[in-house]
């Protein structure tokens, strides 16, 4: 459960997560909605995935509040590769292993239908953290863990749900996260 109603009062809401592969004992979830709204990295500098503060940020806070000790026990600390970017060339950095992460960009290609099928809708507590939302839709942009054109960007999805292959810079302060992460499903 994640703060979504931005009521503090009435204590966290569960957190609704979509099936994107089932394979080898787990299945590959993100979250349906963005759930909040975070920097990629604090400063606008070369950063990798394995560095940058939205992947602490994910492993330890988000992680540490969003979950329970049961839940814990069904998370698969995942091996998380960090290609280099498919167009720009831009260094991946190193793997890493997770708990929780951002889909790359090729899963975000691999695990939706289309644009339409990208495209999130923010909790009302990323509203007050002040996501960019498209008007016309009620969509936001949200981080994928792979660079951009260069390694003080990184990849986004656009409020349209197009891959922004591109990236917006790593500091840039409205885009959402949603988190994704191994539900183990078999022992």
């Amino acid at each position: 459960s994640y703060e979504q109603d931005n009521d503090s009062s009435n204590g966290s809401e569960p957190i609704k997560w979509r099936v994107l592969e089932v394979s080898d004992g787990s299945a590959l979830v993100v979250s349906e909605y963005a759930l909040d709204v975070k920097v990629y990295n604090e400063a606008y500098e070369s950063v990798t995935w394995e560095t940058c503060k939205l992947r602490a940020w994910l492993n330890e806070e988000f992680y540490d509040t969003a979950f329970g000790m049961e839940e814990k026990a069904l998370i698969a600390m995942t091996k998380v590769g960090n290609e280099d970017h498919p167009m720009y060339g831009t260094n991946g950095g190193k793997d890493t292993e997770d708990w929780v992460f951002l889909l790359s960009i090729g899963e975000a290609e691999r695990y939706f239908e289309d644009d339409e099928d990208r495209r999130t809708f923010p909790t009302e507590y990323a509203i007050a953290r002040d996501a960019y939302v498209y008007s016309d839709l009620g969509t936001v942009w949200w981080w994928l863990r792979s660079l951009g054109s260069d390694s003080n960007s990184a990849a986004e999805v656009t409020t349209a749900g197009s891959l922004d292959f591109l990236g917006n810079f790593v500091d840039r302060n409205w885009n959402a996260a949603r988190p994704a992460l191994h539900l183990i499903i078999e022992n």
